[in-house]
């Protein structure tokens, strides 16, 4: 199956369950900003992983966005960068 680039952001009202939810989501994903995360998965492991997410967060309280993305070797950055995070297309090389 084909991987797709998906990236994840959100807004959790309680610490407890924001802690629980970034252990989760960086298993699997790599931290773009605070709470904002980017990964590659399968369309069915993105379902698996939906289904542990809804067990973290509160259905009325959490906002959690997923979206389906371009690869982020794609992507253009304004602004400032952060040096410390290095990123990887999914050939393995280093994205400059």
């Amino acid at each position: 199956m084909r991987k797709v680039c998906f990236i994840i952001a959100y807004d959790i009202k309680e610490k407890n369950r924001l802690q629980r939810l970034q252990r989760l989501i960086s298993t699997q994903f790599l931290q773009l900003q605070y709470s904002v995360y980017y990964g590659t998965m399968t369309r069915t492991h993105m379902d698996t992983f939906i289904t542990l997410i809804q067990k973290v967060i509160h259905p009325s309280d959490d906002d959690l966005r997923i979206y389906e993305v371009e690869p982020l070797e794609n992507a253009f950055v304004l602004g400032k960068r952060d040096e410390d995070i290095m990123l990887f297309s999914d050939i393995g090389q280093m994205i400059i």
